[in-house]
């Protein structure tokens, strides 16, 4: 339910369990970047006054950080817990959209580097940051995300995975995920591209996927030209991480996962030293 505040309850204590954050970003898009939107998500356990909120984006141009665009409205409500507040270009292009910005193009910079800030208006204090393409000073938190996305493809956006997860570093929290606006960050790797954060290497992977005659354990078998630190990840359709393996420093093993009940596909990632592979898996 969507309410409005007083500054009294604002400013009350019961603020602090409160809390709000960057939750995905679609900043480009192929041809003209008219679908461009900003999700926030309250993580918090109370209700959070949007109208004392204020979006700013900033320009990391040559190392600076001018701010170049402001969004905000006294007419915005409250986000209730677990609530998300999108904010679009273009209403008829986005869906869940609250707020239509202006202008209705190029509305949020494409990086290398630019940042993001919400912004707690009564004192001017920032709630949240965000900084992609790189480092904008002043308004990253720990390092600015490397996952970027791109006007190649349509359907990526920059989202925070898990889905709300904050650890104060923008390059940790920070994938390329499928665009969920209004609703909960997805990594989908049958509908959109899956990255994990981690580019996958081109070229043949060096281990295989099969499933023994039950079909309930996943085997990988690796087979690298060279030892190197090798780690598997794997991932659900919907992008969560569902078991994890380090190897240690090998060229050769093979490691098995109870795939019962996990269907009907997976995404396995496998990390050896500098390089990183992902394969899908269809389960029978």
């Amino acid at each position: 339910m969507l309410k409005t505040l007083t500054l009294a309850f604002v400013l009350s204590p019961g603020l602090l369990l409160a809390q709000v954050v960057i939750n995905e970003v679609d900043y480009d898009q192929i041809g003209t970047d008219n679908a461009e939107y900003l999700e926030i998500k309250n993580i918090g356990t109370t209700a959070f006054p949007l109208q004392y909120l204020s979006v700013v984006m900033i320009n990391g141009n040559n190392g600076g950080a001018a701010e170049y665009r402001t969004i905000q409205s006294a007419s915005w409500p409250a986000l209730e817990p677990g609530g998300y507040f999108v904010i679009c270009a273009n209403q008829s292009l986005t869906v869940n959209c609250d707020h239509a910005a202006t202008p209705a193009t190029n509305l949020i910079q494409n990086g290398s580097p630019d940042a993001i800030a919400l912004i707690w208006t009564p004192d001017s204090s920032i709630i949240d940051m965000l900084s992609y393409g790189g480092d904008v000073p002043g308004y990253t938190e720990g390092t600015g995300t490397t996952a970027e996305d791109t006007n190649e493809q349509d359907g990526l956006s920059l989202s925070r995975w898990p889905d709300g997860s904050d650890t104060d570093d923008n390059d940790a929290d920070f994938v390329i995920g499928c665009p969920t606006p209004g609703e909960a960050n997805m990594l989908d790797p049958v509908n959109c591209v899956v990255s994990i954060g981690i580019a996958d290497q081109a070229g043949v992977a060096p281990f295989i996927l099969t499933t023994d005659a039950s079909g309930e354990q996943l085997i990988l078998r690796l087979d690298q030209s060279r030892a190197a630190a090798t780690r598997i990840n794997v991932y659900a359709a919907d992008g969560a991480l569902v078991a994890a393996q380090d190897l240690g420093i090998k060229a050769s093993a093979q490691w098995s996962l109870d795939v019962a009940d996990r269907g009907p596909l997976l995404l396995v990632q496998v990390v050896a030293g500098d390089q990183r592979w992902a394969r899908r898996v269809v389960l029978p």
